[in-house]
């Protein structure tokens, strides 16, 4: 209902209501139909009177348009007391999201709402990202007078269009093995630093981009799948080479320790001394339980065998 209505109802009842008055009728009818032009003159009063108001909500900021023309004043949160026949078109000054997505239902559109993109290296591959941005409240004017009337419109004409032409164009910088590496991050950084420049001037402030997958081809796919796997088989084949490796040096170690231990002894044994070893032997065999008499050799070189009788 329009103030000019309502305004124009309330004079009418208004000017009821002190005829009413006026005539001084004393039959209770008049007096119920006096009471009810009463009551309609204050509802019309008030509803004419709220056009006077506008309430903004906390993250919000309001366009004044009178007759066609926006005015200097913009609205903040708050009561604002403006002119009533305006009309308030509210913008949202918080983060909004903007997502392009493989997944259906994710995305700003249904189904598959990936940015579809050639690298460097010519292979097609599908972009998933979401772009957090706002209107500067500052210049909100300016995005009803130059760009849209709504921000569905806002993101659908400039934001949406300005976020496939930078991820495409800064795609074809990058080859399809780099997205996967460190190079990753430039590309983020690239799509945003880009979106900063080319929207700062539509009064769009871009807060973050966040390249959330990158889908490939199946057939690209199953190719990485298979180089990873080869990769990872080579890998496990060089760590059993190193292992291997250090156990033949432990050995060969191990092998020249015995050897040169076996020449020390060799070098130090004489008759004298294998005949004294030889002796201490038999004499703990000799106490042993299980025999009774040892004879002993005579060989000079202690080499005979001793002849153990038993019991």
């Amino acid at each position: 209902m329009g103030v000019l209505f309502t305004l124009i109802l309330a004079i009418v009842f208004i000017v009821l209501y002190v005829n009413r008055k006026r005539s001084g009728a004393t039959d209770p009818r008049f007096r119920g139909m006096q009471n009810i032009l009463l009551l309609a003159a204050v509802i019309f009063t008030i509803l004419t009177l709220s056009h006077f108001f506008v309430i903004i909500d906390a993250g919000e900021v309001g366009v004044q348009v009178l007759f066609g023309k926006v005015r200097e004043r913009t609205l903040k949160a708050g009561i604002n007391v403006v002119n009533p026949f305006v009309t308030i078109v509210k913008y949202p000054t918080r983060i909004q999201e903007h997502t392009m997505s493989i997944d259906i239902g994710e995305g700003a559109r249904r189904g598959d709402d990936s940015v579809k993109v050639r690298t460097l290296d010519g292979l097609e591959v599908g972009v998933d990202l979401t772009v957090w941005w706002k209107i500067d409240p500052e210049k909100v004017n300016k995005v009803y007078e130059d760009l849209a009337k709504s921000t569905y419109e806002l993101e659908m004409k400039i934001i949406r269009p300005a976020i496939r032409t930078t991820v495409r164009d800064t795609a074809a910088m990058f080859k399809m093995d780099s997205l996967y590496t460190g190079e990753r991050k430039d590309f983020t950084n690239n799509i945003n630093d880009t979106l900063i420049t080319l929207l700062g001037p539509k009064s769009v402030v871009v807060d973050k981009v966040l390249v959330r997958n990158i889908s490939l081809p199946k057939l690209v796919e199953n190719a990485i799948e298979e180089k990873m796997k080869a990769k990872q088989q080579e890998e496990a084949m060089e760590y059993k080479k190193n292992i291997a490796s250090r156990e033949a040096e432990i050995k060969e170690i191990e092998a020249k320790g015995l050897a040169n231990a076996q020449r020390i002894i060799n070098s130090t044994l004489s008759d004298k001394y294998l005949q004294h070893e030889a002796i201490m032997a038999y004499e703990k065999l000799a106490n042993s339980e299980n025999t009774t008499f040892v004879i002993l050799p005579t060989s000079p070189t202690a080499t005979g065998m001793p002849l153990i009788l038993g019991k």
